[in-house]
């Protein structure tokens, strides 16, 4: 028995190597056991023509041995096959020895490669980084090679790439290593070893998705023709973070305030509860304002005078199953209320009363500014300026390629304009990608202690949520010109990659859109809390807040284990709800969010330089807001705060049950008689 150890950095690898096993034609060294630092394998194919042998398995396509060498059929693109007794670790290297041939005239897009991390469940939904190459197309030309991330058994990122000198007929040795976090791309000549690429890769943040699983082979187009195979890997096997675990860890935290109470309760009507969408509260001096869907779906507004009862207007406006569907409220300087809402890419949908603090003089305005800008409305929201003047904003276009327009209302003439000629937002292209597209999903503006208002935001650039990346801010006084946080002038509209950006998370980097939300700490800056993942993967909440010198100082505030691993379309099941900051009579900032797993809503508490104190269950509100009193299984309390914020008398709460989104699909089973909207006071 040998022993060598290996230094890398400040890592050390220890080999164990034990006598050598023949089995057929493979190779093992060291016997797959506990006290194994590395653990190897190889195949040479020199076995009969026929399957590829019992240690492989064929995950896609059709793959055998056929004079020396492991093959696969034409038939399948994209085809791998994996060495199957070795799970990898956290590093590993996988090498190959290949051919590439055609029965026609070479085309130089033959791909072949080998394959790390492959997992998953079947031949569509596999999940693997791939290293792969093909040769020239003739004599005198060169080759390509590129490292790939590969979901569901197709590319969906481009990591690295370059041009290798082989034409046609090169033999080649290809080399996949990945240490931690960082893959390495080898491709060499194997008639002399001269190094034909070498090239280093680190991923932003981790992707349990390509972590441990096993290492294969690669094929295309059935042009492979692998002469040898190896594998390096050290262990035990790695495994991807399991699901996320945000429950305290058994800390304490002494809250410096008294619960909130009960003041008073107003009965509004009965609202459709068949699944989660927005409604809203606004109130106005002695008078509340209520948007809703009634059971029967129909977009209904309520209003009464503080004490009084409740008049209403139904609305020509009927909900679907679409969560995104929400319903805004604003009032402009004559006391006229505007309503928008039941909208995703759709025609805008918009109200306004002919008579100040009259809702049955509501009507429909079928354009504000410009059809053309209002055919695909989602997202809409109202904001008074500091004249009072109301400010209108929404996305127009799809996710992914949407545009963000504000419109200002000018109660004189009764007509909305667009605040500047071009959208604030813009997703079409970049400076580093003009041919991108993206959407822009922000929070606010928001308006501050400071008298600014404040907005944040993230890009997207497809349907899948995975893809939410860029946490960016700006502020603004008129909500017309926009800076950073230090005053350096913004220019609009804002496109991917400009604006003042607080973390560059990337794609796949666990940020997601409608979940940062805008606080203030106590000296009033502003402070923003939202979750991404951290470099082992696991999902994780930080606090992010300007310094003097512009930048932003970015803590960390969770230690979860386990991940959050969202994506897709459609409205999501939030396994982690973000609620946004305050701050506590002395000085402590509570951070409050709702997280499957845990018992009601729960915060983080941190001082004012950002430090952790502690995870603890959030104050609790009376049980008579928080306690479900419907009979229907799974129903949920809702609570929306009112749109003007607290008054002298404490804050007042919109509360309703409800089932939970439902993917923006129709249930066959729901409570078809609603629930009890209610407006609280607490204090």
């Amino acid at each position: 028995m040998e022993y060598s150890t290996t230094s890398r950095g400040t890592r050390v690898v220890v080999r164990l190597l034990a006598p050598v096993l023949v089995l057929s034609a493979l190779v093992l060294a060291g016997p797959l056991r506990a006290d194994a630092a590395t653990v190897t394998a190889a195949d040479t194919f020199e076995r009969a023509d026929g399957a590829l042998g019992s240690s492989w398995a064929s995950n896609r396509g059709t793959w055998s041995i056929a004079s020396g060498a492991a093959q696969s059929t034409s038939a399948t693109g994209n085809a791998v096959a994996t060495y199957s007794p070795l799970a990898l670790g956290d590093d590993y290297t996988v090498s190959a020895r290949i051919n590439i041939v055609t029965t026609g005239t070479p085309g130089g897009a033959e791909w072949v490669g080998v394959a790390g991390n492959v997992q998953g469940t079947s031949a569509s939904a596999l999940n693997y980084y791939l290293l792969r190459v093909t040769t020239g197309s003739g004599t005198g030309t060169n080759g390509r090679w590129q490292l790939l991330r590969m979901s569901n058994s197709t590319s969906t990122g481009l990591l690295a790439s370059g041009t290798i000198v082989a034409a046609y007929g090169t033999q080649l040795d290809l080399t996949l290593t990945r240490t931690g976090n960082t893959l390495r791309s080898q491709v060499s000549k194997a008639s002399s070893g001269a190094t034909l690429a070498d090239q280093t890769y680190t991923p932003a943040v981790a992707d349990p998705q390509v972590s441990g699983g096993k290492a294969g082979l690669y094929s295309n187009s059935g042009n492979l023709r692998a002469q040898t195979w190896s594998l390096s890997t050290t262990t035990p096997a790695a495994s991807p973070p399991g699901p996320l675990n945000c429950a305290p860890g058994g800390e304490s935290y002494t809250y410096p305030d008294p619960n909130l109470t009960v003041v008073s309760t107003s009965t509004v009507g009965s609202t459709w509860a068949g699944m989660q969408v927005t409604q809203r509260l606004l109130t106005d001096g002695n008078d509340q304002y209520v948007a809703y869907y009634a059971v029967n779906r129909g977009l209904t507004v309520a209003k009464h005078t503080i004490g009084g009862a409740w008049t209403y207007k139904t609305l020509p406006s009927t909900l679907g199953w679409d969560s995104h569907n929400y319903v805004s409220l604003g009032l402009d300087r004559d006391g006229n209320l505007h309503v928008s809402g039941n909208m995703h890419n759709v025609p805008l949908v918009y109200f306004r009363t002919t008579t100040p603090g009259d809702i049955s003089t509501l009507v429909k305005v079928n354009t504000m500014v410009s059809s053309a800008a209002e055919d695909s409305v989602t997202y809409p929201e109202f904001v008074n300026r500091s004249d009072g003047s109301l400010v209108f904003n929404y996305r127009d276009g799809g996710s992914g390629d949407g545009v963000t327009y504000f419109n200002v209302y000018n109660e004189s003439t009764s007509s909305w304009s667009h605040i500047v000629s071009a959208p604030i937002f813009d997703g079409n292209g970049s400076s580093s990608n003009p041919s991108g597209t993206w959407s822009s999903y922000f929070q606010g503006p928001t308006k501050g202690p400071d008298g600014w208002f404040h907005m944040i935001w993230v890009w997207r650039d497809s349907p899948d949520a995975a893809t939410n990346s860029m946490l960016t801010y700006a502020k603004s006084l008129d909500l017309v010109n926009w800076v950073t946080n230090n005053g350096t002038p913004l220019t609009t509209p804002l496109q991917y990659g400009q604006g003042d950006v607080i973390d560059p998370v990337p794609d796949h980097g666990g940020l997601l859109n409608g979940n940062a939300r805008i606080g203030f700490d106590a000296a009033g800056k502003v402070l923003i809390t939202y979750h991404k993942y951290d470099a082992q993967g696991r999902s994780q909440v930080y606090a992010a807040r300007p310094t003097t010198s512009g930048t932003w100082q970015i803590n960390q505030i969770t230690n979860w284990v386990g991940r959050w691993s969202f994506g897709g379309g459609g409205s999501l099941n939030f396994q982690v709800a973000m609620q946004g900051s305050r701050v506590l009579s002395n000085g402590d900032i509570s951070v409050d969010f709702f997280c499957n797993g845990t018992s009601g809503r729960q915060s983080i508490i941190i001082d004012s330089s950002l430090n952790r104190i502690a995870q603890v269950p959030s104050q609790p509100l009376p049980a008579s807001v928080t306690t479900v009193t419907g009979t229907f299984p799974g129903l949920e309390v809702k609570l929306e705060s009112d749109l003007a914020g607290a008054t002298a008398d404490g804050q007042y709460v919109l509360r309703w049950e409800t089932l939970p989104g439902n993917d923006d699909q129709p249930r066959s089973s729901y409570p078809t008689g609603g629930s009890t909207l209610q407006v609280i006071l607490l204090d």
